[in-house]
């Protein structure tokens, strides 16, 4: 469902002065406006109404002009100083409901002579999404909705529309399971090969975003670039799909054979299929195949100490410099439709049956003399574990909409953890830790090893 919004941008992106739309906006379906911060059991009745019915906005601070014409009126906002204890209030009134729900806030500050907002006075802004857990029940044990063009959420007595917000949280997490199941379709040849699948939501609840159209052209400008980015991956075949765009890497690959594949919907949602790199056979095999690497022959060394004869061993380093520049790109979607440039994330090991993992970074060994050698131990892997849409991992972006290589570096990282995780490797602990100064952090362990992956690379590829 595409959510109502008053204003033409993201709702990260309105300013102050933005609120001069909200003269023409009534009271209703979607908008309420209060004077002032509610009492708690108010707040929760109106948060959870917007939740259970179609999503919506609640302006603190604002007077509507009349009962007869319920637009903005006067914007009288919230005292700076009572600001904190006003935020405080409402997570605690939407704590208290039976499930919580998600919701946004912004503070727009004044003065702003446009709207009247006086210095030291701020207006906050609460965006609720309709929910995919309805129906929120408020802490007096009602279950609340908009009605019509009414300013006032009711409690909903009639069954059937109860059993219909029960049907409709079940139909959207049944569309979460639908995709998450929906794995891609392996050829014989491929059927005991090891695939990375990565499922990428810029809008996991449905705020409010600025419009877009993307066509054919300004998708295969974003996925097709070969200059202009730090890392470019990039894919030369792009065509549509209905209701969507599919772009794959073909140059120098058999088109028949599934290569990087990227699945991109009208929503940016984004489904990439990558093909990992991996090896099964005696340990002579295993260290040909890691040859060039720094950790090759303490990581050998490992696997003869536990008397392994024959195994199949992933190679998870070129995946670091592969994520960066799907980060990269993903973000310069969002980015070209004016969207903020956080993205929820989840993966899925494929054809991972008694696969090891080899990362060629000190640390990684360092695990290994501590817990073992890990090994998937089933086909297929999900991390974070589960389909529902809460269970998606947010990668968050702290540059305020300004793209930059730090910004980057970090969103890869925290999109490499799930990776990580699903095999055992507790990344999350590792990026946290200091290590010496040789070793550096991880996030440089892992980029110089990625490095080292592009040469390892092109020695396999020289011996074909």
């Amino acid at each position: 469902m595409k959510h109502y919004s008053p204003f033409t941008k993201s709702f990260n992106d309105i300013k102050t002065e933005d609120l001069l739309a909200l003269r023409d906006v009534n009271e209703g379906w979607y908008v309420e406006y209060k004077q002032a911060i509610s009492k708690s059991t108010a707040i929760a009745k109106s948060i959870s109404a917007f939740a259970n019915s179609y999503g919506g906005w609640i302006f603190y601070g604002i007077k509507e002009h009349s009962k007869e014409n319920s637009v903005a009126g006067e914007f009288i906002g919230i005292e700076n100083s009572e600001l904190d204890a006003a935020l405080q209030k409402i997570r605690q009134a939407v704590a208290n409901m039976s499930p919580a729900c998600h919701f946004e806030t912004k503070t727009l500050y004044g003065p702003c002579e446009a709207i009247g907002l006086k210095p030291d006075r701020a207006i906050v802004c609460l965006v609720v999404p309709q929910s995919i857990e309805a129906p929120h029940v408020h802490s007096g044990g009602y279950i609340y909705r908009r009605v019509a063009d009414g300013s006032e959420p009711v409690p909903e007595t009639d069954r059937y529309m109860v059993e219909k917000l029960f049907d409709r949280s079940k139909t959207t997490i049944g569309h979460y399971k639908k995709w998450h199941d929906n794995d891609p379709e392996f050829s014989k040849g491929e059927s005991n090969s090891p695939f990375l699948r990565i499922m990428i939501k810029p809008n996991l609840w449905e705020l409010p975003r600025s419009d877009f159209t993307f066509n054919l052209d300004s998708v295969k400008e974003i996925l097709g670039a070969v200059t202009g980015r730090a890392i470019c991956l990039p894919f030369d075949t792009i065509y549509p799909r209905a209701g969507g765009i599919i772009a794959r890497q073909c140059k120098d690959n058999n088109p028949t054979n599934l290569s990087i594949t990227w699945d991109l919907q009208s929503d940016l949602t984004s489904d990439i299929t990558i093909p990992l790199n991996w090896c099964n056979g005696n340990i002579h095999d295993i260290r040909a195949f890691l040859h060039g690497y720094k950790q090759t022959a303490p990581f050998v060394e490992k696997l003869e100490s536990t008397k392994i004869e024959t195994t199949s061993v992933v190679d998870l380093n070129h995946l670091h410099h592969v994520l960066f520049g799907i980060v990269e790109a993903q973000r310069a979607l969002q980015k070209k439709a004016g969207w903020p440039l956080d993205f929820h994330l989840k993966i899925k090991l494929l054809n991972v049956w008694r696969t090891i993992p080899f990362l060629d970074v000190p640390h990684f060994i360092k695990n290994i003399d501590k817990n073992g050698i890990p090994m998937c131990l089933t086909s297929n892997v999900t991390a974070p574990p589960g389909y529902h849409p809460e269970t998606f991992a947010h990668v968050e972006d702290h540059s305020n909409g300004e793209s930059n290589n730090s910004e980057i570096i970090i969103q890869t990282l925290f999109s490499f953890a799930p990776i990580a995780d699903a095999y055992g490797i507790p990344i999350l602990n590792m990026i946290l830790a200091k290590h010496t100064e040789e070793d550096g952090f991880l996030s440089l362990a892992l980029s110089e090893a990625s490095k080292r992956a592009m040469e390892v690379q092109a020695i396999r590829q020289s011996y074909r």
